[in-house]
């Protein structure tokens, strides 16, 4: 089993979303406390041009365990990468952790709320052989966007082996990260190409419902393309216009 957890957090522009992001998986962290495993969450200020470094090191000076990485790409496969590459290296020196083996990563997003057991779910998968996991994810209820979310619901299954794979929800094996050479550099579809590089390596994936991630349900995200691309085409596909001017609202 994993003895040591780095948690990553790709941020662009998130100043509204990335605070509570990461007292989110402090919560988890102190739920999946225990002698022996080590925690440290890395929050990548990627391009970022509003507050959310400053956001970042304000979490820092009270929680040590989150450590703040600047990066210039405006791309979250670059940005997951570049964190996962560091864990890396923390590994191989031996001074923060003994070896690559013994490390697990796991992924989230900037404008999204892990549950208190997600650590202890993804480390107790990794225990009992998983080499990869894939969580759930679910679009966050607000006023204004029930017909949105419902519809989302409509057509996602979530359950112990589902389809999907969310960047917001992702675990991998240390050792397993190094072996596929690290997370691709796309702006958009990372996490699934990710998967399915340890898929057609012949690691252990395993899909569960059992640690579901909450995430925002902007109109108007942070990169083309993505899970914000995603609920825009069911606005299109007919949810009323008015979904959209409430939900945008939310944007900086």
């Amino acid at each position: 089993m994993p003895e040591h957890v780095v948690v990553i957090v790709p941020a662009h522009n998130e100043a509204a979303e990335i605070e509570g992001c990461l007292r989110s998986i402090l919560a988890a962290a102190d739920a999946g406390a225990s002698p022996g495993l080590s925690v440290r969450i890395i929050a990548v200020a990627d391009d970022c041009t509003d507050s959310t470094l400053s956001i970042i090191d304000r979490v820092a000076a009270d929680r040590p365990e989150v450590i703040p990485l600047v990066v210039p790409y405006g791309n979250v496969g670059r940005a997951r990468n570049a964190a996962g590459q560091l864990a890396l290296e923390w590994a191989a020196e031996g001074t923060r952790d003994p070896g690559a083996a013994d490390l697990w990563l796991a992924f989230t997003d900037a404008d999204s709320r892990v549950p208190t057991n997600w650590l202890i779910s993804h480390l107790e998968h990794a225990r009992r052989g998983a080499d990869c996991v894939v969580g759930t994810v679910a679009p966050r209820s607000e006023p204004g966007n029930a017909d949105l979310v419902s519809a989302w619901y409509s057509l996602h299954r979530l359950a112990d082996d589902h389809d999907h794979v969310f960047g917001a929800n992702l675990g991998i094996r240390g050792s397993v990260f190094a072996a596929v050479g690290g997370c691709p550099p796309d702006s958009v579809g990372e996490d699934g190409a990710l998967v399915a590089a340890v898929t057609s390596a012949g690691r252990v994936v395993h899909r569960t419902d059992d640690c579901r991630v909450i995430t925002s349900a902007r109109l108007q995200g942070r990169c083309h393309g993505g899970f914000a691309a995603y609920l825009r085409d069911l606005v299109r596909d007919g949810h009323s216009e008015r979904h959209l001017t409430v939900t945008s609202a939310r944007e900086e």
